[in-house]
């Protein structure tokens, strides 16, 4: 309303300036240089509009080429996990036994259950099938990201598309790898999202089905659920954990009882025999990987050294050791400074919104979000497409407020120079391999916590402001 009437009573004085200048500059110099100064204003918009248009399509351009590279990777060979996705879909359709030769073990039996619809195709036309859910997933995540942060965060459609890009850019090392796995993990991360979503607009019941879903899919998500026990938000709790159960125990609809009750046994003796684990550089399926990105071992290569045998170590002078605990000590350390980082972590999310579109509900999932990937048994990089949420919001508030601090400028610098630029694309295999010996973008994802928590304790202190009783003046 106040742009048209702007833009009106621009127009009338502009007729007015017309008319006393009678179409002559002779006649009325001031007049005519005002209306040559607005007319190259109106140029200049136009040229940064078409500009700005010009960059929105190089953009979308350069992300339909990435979709088509990574299509016709797929069409060509299989290049993430699904292969042993779609055969424990297959085990399960046929009535075998799940964990034949302990196949995909990591995974609850729910995950095969899920996946047993495909094993009516090939291997390769279900690859295939299943690509776009990655775009569908990112798409509900952005849509869900922006109806929760729209009222805190207000931004014009310009700003929005350039925050939703810079959001992908900083996470492109992760989603484009979550592209080969057809972005299962990155529906996870909307599927949990969904349910918190639902949960804000006081839909507890549908809540708890997007997340109960993601949980029986994958136990990670179960943080979500523990976030509402420390809410003291009951009913969706309670409301998930049925939701959870039921998806857990359905492939007894397929399998029978006994039989899904040999099933589930195989796959909690794995989990707890990776749980009991004495030693931190080892896990449930024999040593950590090096791409292991979890916090366990983050924290392990600086408290021991690894063998020489040890897959994780590399041969090289760039490969250096820290300090040398034995196992068990250094077991106990990690064990206290994750304890000690959970609870911290509580802490700070102890209390209790009366208000469900609270901006501090934001920050604090983005936070489980990332915290997922670090307390994660194991954590590949198509997992990490969970730092998306956080990497999201703090672009949009720094953008809708105008205040892109120094730090947060320092931050996202380091993190692009460190995590985007000195990957294996750019510096090849070999430096790519040392620089995942130090765990860098595990440290990087737990700086991406501490600016998230930065942001929720200035909400913090402002709400306290508020509640602070005025003093008279005398």
């Amino acid at each position: 309303m106040l742009r048209s009437c702007s833009v009106k009573q621009g127009l009338y004085f502009e007729g007015i300036l017309l008319q006393s200048a009678a179409w002559s500059p002779r006649k009325a110099p001031f007049t005519w240089i005002v209306l040559s100064l607005r007319k190259g204003v109106v140029v200049l918009k136009s040229l940064w509009a078409d500009k700005n248009r010009f960059w929105q399509s190089v953009v979308i351009t350069l992300g339909v080429v990435i979709a088509i590279i990574q299509f016709v990777q797929i069409a060509k060979k299989n290049p993430g996990d699904f292969h042993l996705h779609w055969r424990s879909g297959e085990l399960i359709a046929t009535g075998e036994f799940l964990y034949l030769n302990n196949h995909n073990y990591p995974y609850p039996p729910f995950w095969g259950f899920v996946h047993a619809p495909l094993a009516s195709f090939s291997m390769q036309t279900a690859y295939l099938l299943i690509y776009p859910i990655f775009f569908i997933a990112l798409f509900l995540l952005i849509w869900i990201l922006n109806r929760m942060s729209e009222s805190h965060f207000p931004l014009l459609r310009n700003q929005l598309f350039w925050v939703v890009t810079a959001a992908i850019f900083l996470s492109s090392r992760y989603l484009i790898r979550d592209m080969l796995e057809c972005g299962v993990n990155l529906a996870l991360v909307a599927f949990s999202w969904l349910g918190v979503y639902l949960w804000t607009r006081k839909k507890e019941l549908w809540g708890s089905i997007p997340l109960g879903f993601a949980m029986a899919l994958k136990c990670t998500p179960s943080l979500f659920w523990v976030y509402f026990i420390l809410k003291r938000e009951w009913k969706m709790a309670i409301y998930t954990f049925l939701a959870a159960a039921f998806f857990t125990l359905s492939p007894m609809f397929k399998l029978g009882y006994t039989e899904y009750r040999r099933t589930f046994e195989h796959w909690a003796k794995n989990v707890e025999k990776g749980m009991l684990e004495p030693n931190p550089i080892r896990w449930m399926g024999g040593e950590i990987p090096l791409a292991n990105m979890s916090f366990k071992p983050s924290l392990a290569r600086y408290l021991m050294h690894y063998p020489k045998e040890h897959e994780a170590r590399l041969d090289s002078p760039l490969y250096i050791d820290f300090l040398d605990l034995s196992p068990q000590t250094s077991l106990r350390i990690i064990k206290a400074v994750m304890l000690c980082f959970l609870v911290f972590i509580g802490w700070k999310f102890r209390r209790h919104y009366d208000d469900r579109n609270d901006e501090r509900i934001l920050w604090e999932c983005a936070i489980i979000s990332i915290m997922i990937l670090l307390y994660s048994p194991v954590t590949w990089g198509q997992h990490c497409v969970g730092i998306f949420p956080g990497m999201y919001l703090l672009l949009r508030c720094a953008t809708s407020r105008q205040n892109f601090t120094k730090p947060l400028k320092i931050g996202i610098g380091l993190f692009v120079f460190l995590i985007l630029i000195l990957n294996r694309t750019f510096i090849g295999k070999f430096y790519s391999e040392v620089m995942s010996t130090y765990h860098i973008a595990t440290y990087a994802f737990i700086g991406i916590i501490f600016f998230l928590l930065s942001r929720h304790q200035s909400v913090t202190r402002r709400e306290a402001e508020k509640e602070k009783p005025s003093t008279p003046e005398t």
